[in-house]
């Protein structure tokens, strides 16, 4: 499928970048992150950026190897490294791109960092774009499920196992809501509520789900709408699947196929 470039990344890219040196504890990382509702912090040092902290950091980092957030520096926990492109990518060369080092991706405007990309940000353009495409070869259909009055410490740990950012919520063979990364940084940590609260009391209800007919621009658009990064997927109340926010982006990155833009894996110090 050809398509006109659309528009570019520093057109869409999150502007408001937020910052924290180093040395903070994970604990005020959290705090900026529900102050701000993002999923990630860009961290410095005293010669500028050397990592990204993330709510996957969060889950797999801290909670998971059970490290207390006040006790321990963003430093020890960051990634040390994060793919970066040019302001000047268009909306396919950074939807390419993202899929290609399966990350979020710092933006540049030559040697200063000038904004993040996420999945969110690419399926806010992806929405409105002229032509749609199917979803049907990126439907995840493994999807994990765990009861409502299941404690949070074992949602953690099945989380972390399963490489996974959600669960859904299932009751009688049917799926009643979900619980993600998001939820766990905005209803767990953030209010620092115990782990053995149930997942059912900080789930996300009731749940919005789609028909797995859906294609690629509805599905963005529900997902720019309610605020979300994953879509569950029904058919006569029944669970099929889930498509995610990278889910949707690999579904129109290919659709097009367009040639992949450099991108540099940044590493600083």
């Amino acid at each position: 499928m050809q398509r006109h470039a659309g528009p570019l990344a520093k057109e869409f890219m999150g502007k408001g970048v937020v910052t924290l040196l180093q040395d903070v504890s994970v604990d005020k990382a959290i705090r900026a992150m529900d102050e701000h509702n993002i999923g990630s912090v860009v961290v410095l040092d005293a010669l500028g950026p050397c990592g990204v902290f993330t709510e996957r950091d969060l889950l797999s980092r801290i909670l998971a190897r059970g490290k207390d957030p006040a006790a321990t520096t963003i430093a020890e926990v960051m990634s040390p490294k994060f793919p970066s492109i040019k302001s000047s990518q268009t909306l396919e060369e950074t939807a390419a791109a993202m899929i290609d080092k399966k990350s979020r991706l710092l933006v540049f405007e030559g040697p200063d960092l000038a904004g993040i990309v996420t999945p969110t940000d690419l399926v806010r353009v992806i929405k409105g774009i002229p032509d749609d495409f199917s979803i049907l070869k990126v439907i995840s259909t493994r999807v994990v499920t765990v009861l409502p009055e299941t404690p949070m410490d074992v949602v953690v740990k099945l989380m972390d196992e399963k490489k996974i950012g959600s669960v859904l919520l299932a009751e009688d063979d049917h799926w009643t809501g979900i619980f993600t990364e998001r939820d766990l940084l905005k209803k767990i940590l953030a209010p620092k509520r115990r782990l053995d609260t149930p997942v059912r009391s900080v789930a996300s209800m009731p749940l919005v789900t789609a028909e797995p007919g859906i294609l690629g621009r509805e599905a963005a658009g529900t997902m720019a709408l309610h605020g979300f990064k994953r879509l569950p997927l029904t058919l006569k109340g029944e669970g099929i699947g889930i498509v995610t926010a990278r889910d949707v982006v690999e579904a129109f990155a290919t659709a097009s196929r367009p040639s992949a833009p450099r991108v540099n894996w940044v590493q600083w110090n």
